[in-house]
């Protein structure tokens, strides 16, 4: 029998961050005492956070270059992390859960490899995930099914026995073309896409504490 592997995103998923993630940009705008961004919300919604930085540092040359804005975004995060930032409801419960059952855990996210890892120590993650592959280090994006190929292969999983926890609608939407079985979780990040979110998943939460109906899920 095929192990069960169990993927889970991190940003809008395990935690509660996509707000931080979002601010960061005006924030950075207006310590600089620099014009807010015309349609900013609407702009961020269409980058990655790397994408976002090289756009921002080439409207507002005050700001340096794009590695020195990730740069100091990234000191940013690590703080919000460690102070501003809340676990998701019943993460933990669900995650002992796992482990005492013997599934693979594997953290897939594209989060920086060191501030990922400072938050996954600030919240005492670490002992619970085998694996942890980011965008940076394997230069694939999530919207690559590669990335998840990559997880299977290593845990010798197959489809129908891999769960992907999951707010991003390009993810999920990846991941259920590769025949994973999604859940996702609810985030005000993704409101726009919430019903494309639904239709492409098979299961949707609003976090990990009904333990039960998540028991049921994986099986």
């Amino acid at each position: 029998m095929k192990n069960k592997l169990v993927i889970f995103d991190f940003d809008g998923t395990i935690v509660d961050s996509m707000w931080a993630w979002d601010e960061l940009g005006s924030d950075t705008l207006r310590e600089m005492g620099l014009p807010s961004l015309e349609n900013y919300d609407k702009v961020i919604r269409t980058m990655s956070v790397p994408d976002f930085s090289v756009y921002l540092s080439e409207k507002y040359k005050e700001l340096g270059t794009a590695e020195q804005l990730m740069a100091k975004w990234h000191e940013k995060m690590v703080y919000n992390y460690c102070n501003r930032i809340s676990l998701k409801g019943g993460i933990i419960e669900f995650l002992d859960y796992l482990k005492q059952t013997g599934h693979t855990l594997h953290l897939a996210s594209a989060t920086h490899f060191k501030v990922l890892s400072r938050a996954v120590e600030h919240f005492g993650l670490d002992k619970y995930f085998d694996f942890v592959i980011t965008e940076e280090i394997v230069g694939i994006s999530k919207r690559d099914p590669e990335i998840y190929k990559l997880c299977m292969k290593k845990a010798g999983s197959t489809p129908k026995t891999t769960f992907l926890f999951e707010d991003a609608n390009h993810a999920v939407k990846t991941a259920k073309k590769l025949g994973i079985n999604v859940c996702a979780l609810s985030d005000a990040s993704m409101a726009e896409h919430i019903d494309e979110v639904k239709a492409n998943s098979d299961l949707y939460v609003d976090d990990f504490c009904d333990l039960e109906l998540l028991k049921k899920f994986i099986g």
